[in-house]
């Protein structure tokens, strides 16, 4: 599994958790009683975003028609001394830094063409736990599609993203019909030859992005 599918499923373990993870009060320590979280942080959406991105999604090859497709884009804060001490996670306490997925709206352009405006500015940059300001950077594109049998994911890499790359995920066939065990989810993977030949016919999802002129 490469980076970029590791982002995706830390996000999809944690969107259970909250949007944005809770964090100890800063003089909290081993010793001082039962660790008291502070509240989630509620992100203030961006009144005016100025770096928007439209993000194509295109798929081929699928045997069948799409149940259901959504799409986010998933920040995180980058900064992680703007966030306190988490001392219920770890013995001496851990910095986790925020994290929050904004749904996109996808357009359908015909039955296997979508799109999406992506803000990479879309949240809005505060001080949450007066430690100072953090600062949100926008971490993937993330997809989400599912058959009647199976979720599937897939994504984009906010470095690709912004450089108006393009990003073709490989899924297999046979899993649109039958989930593959122990699986909860299929990622995409992006290198053509990952599957070999004998596993069957592949689908794919095409991931492209324009920066929209300001």
């Amino acid at each position: 599994m490469d980076r970029r599918h590791t982002s995706m499923a830390a996000l999809m373990m944690l969107a259970a958790l909250t949007s944005c993870q809770s964090a100890q009060t800063p003089n909290a320590g081993p010793g001082a009683g039962a660790p008291v979280a502070v509240p989630d942080i509620r992100p203030t959406p961006n009144p005016a975003p100025k770096r928007t991105y439209v993000l194509t999604l295109r798929f081929a090859g699928l045997p069948d028609a799409l149940q259901d497709v959504a799409a986010t884009a998933d920040f995180e804060v980058d900064n992680r001394d703007c966030v306190p001490y988490d001392f219920s996670r770890a013995v001496g306490g851990v910095r986790l830094p925020p994290r929050h997925s904004v749904p996109l709206e996808l357009k359908r352009v015909d039955a296997t063409t979508f799109v999406a405006r992506l803000h990479e500015d879309a949240l809005q940059d505060e001080d949450y736990y007066g430690l100072g300001v953090c600062n949100w950077a926008l971490n993937t594109a993330t997809v989400h599609f599912r058959s009647a049998a199976t979720r599937f994911v897939g994504g984009m890499p906010a470095d690709r993203l912004v450089a108006e790359a393009e990003v073709v995920d490989h899924y297999l066939v046979r899993d649109f019909a039958q989930k593959p065990t122990p699986m909860e989810v299929v990622f995409g993977e992006e290198a053509a030859d990952f599957y070999p030949a004998s596993a069957g016919p592949q689908f794919t999802l095409t991931l492209s992005a324009r920066k929209e002129a300001p």
